[in-house]
């Protein structure tokens, strides 16, 4: 007999998630408040700008929404696994999941903002399900697959690379010419496809790694934990100044050397998969160490990153309901150097961090969480956090609890 499927409540949650979650959703975050809005075409970083945009560059892009991706993908485990257990079907609720966050992801690339991923999760998000019943090294061969369709850029080649177009469009100052520029950024972005196969990529990675008990493995065993930080810290430091360092000088030299156009392509492509491998090896070595502090620290310290972490999805809208007006309003697109990026970055994730703490502490979900998954469940869930009352047999005191 199947019992239906009801969302995890806050005392399941594994708290490693949403600390992981909260600490790269900081990283996107900073990522946009640095490098995205972005300077004038002929400023010059001083040195409090090339202290900020260096570290950026070489441990924080791309790392932060890999991180989100792989989360979501082990998610999606979590949810299967639950599922499996009450002996019902995830394909329902999951897919009223994936239209959600598409209905949410257009009108928020629409009207917001051109860094909109909800999209891109919820189309690339779909292929899981097909995969649902797959087995660990079922699911690795097709892991292998599309990391030789992305790495190939397959897509690129049959279909084109609009990347240069979508760069070429100019960003306005005015809302409504900032609407109609979102529309064309849209129209350009969503016919890069190689950027829906690294997504799934990624997706099916973190459910590999939760379906295979790596993360379990993570959690529980410190010696397990302390040899993947091993092995992710030196690959990290090996791989940091071959790509950054070394390869931006001497690999243009390396391709010009080779006279076949497939031997230099085949190069080429060495060169994507090293990038692949370090961004994976950063990635680990954060969440790998995140994890372990966590388990070292008292609760506390963790408990403003863990609420932000929770509410993820509504403080990622919130981000662009407050910055796209005030960037907007204050013509600071394209016009704002990475050191006062730095600093609306502090304000804005601070204002954040006090603002989820404030909300979790009185309700169970984040307003956007609640909206969607009052979709997803296809009732309105209760939100607001219940009075517990407790009977303390040796003071003769009633205690409240939330």
């Amino acid at each position: 007999m199947s019992t239906p499927l009801q969302p995890l409540s806050a005392s399941n949650r594994d708290r490693s998630l949403d600390i992981l979650r909260g600490f790269a959703l900081a990283g996107v975050l900073f990522i946009f408040c640095v490098s995205d809005i972005g300077p004038a075409a002929n400023y010059s970083n001083s040195l409090l700008d090339d202290i900020i945009a260096w570290p950026k560059w070489i441990f924080i892009e791309s790392r932060m929404y890999t991180m989100l991706i792989l989360i979501f993908g082990i998610g999606y485990h979590v949810q299967l696994e639950k599922a499996k257990q009450n002996n019902t079907s995830l394909v329902p609720v999951f897919t009223r999941r994936l239209i959600g966050l598409l209905i949410l992801g257009f009108i928020h690339a629409i009207l917001l903002s051109t860094r909109d991923i909800l999209m891109f999760y919820a189309i690339a998000g779909a292929v899981l399900l097909f995969v649902r019943n797959a087995s660990s090294r079922q699911i690795l061969v097709v892991l292998i697959i599309t990391f030789i369709i992305l790495i190939t850029g397959v897509l690129y080649i049959f279909f084109g690379n609009v990347w240069p177009q979508t760069r070429s469009l100019v960003q306005p100052s005015n809302y409504i010419d900032h609407v109609q520029y979102n529309w064309q950024f849209f129209k350009l972005y969503h016919q890069m496809y190689g950027v829906y196969i690294e997504m799934l990529f990624h997706f099916l990675l973190g459910f590999w790694i939760s379906k295979a008990g790596i993360l379990k493995r993570i959690s529980e065993n410190k010696k397990f934990r302390r040899k993947l930080l091993f092995i992710s810290l030196t690959v990290t430091a090996i791989l940091i100044p071959f790509y950054y360092f070394w390869a931006p000088e001497n690999f243009p030299l390396v391709l010009k050397k080779i006279d076949s156009d497939w031997q230099r392509y085949l190069v080429s492509r060495v060169g994507g998969s090293i990038w692949y491998l370090l961004t994976t090896a950063c990635v680990t070595l954060y969440a790998t160490a995140l994890i372990s502090i966590s388990k070292s620290v008292k609760e506390k310290w963790f408990r403003p990153l863990v609420a932000f972490g929770q509410m993820a999805l509504s403080n990622y809208l919130i981000q662009s309901l407050v910055l796209i007006p005030y960037i907007l309003l204050t013509n600071k697109f394209n016009d704002l150097p990475p050191f006062e990026g730095f600093i609306l970055f502090l304000i804005v994730f601070a204002l954040q961090l006090v603002f989820s703490g404030w909300w979790m502490s009185r309700y169970t979900l984040g307003p956007f969480e609640w909206l969607l998954r009052s979709f997803t469940y296809w009732k309105w869930q209760s939100i607001r956090k219940r009075v517990q009352r407790q009977f303390d047999d040796e003071k003769q005191l009633i205690t409240v609890s939330i």
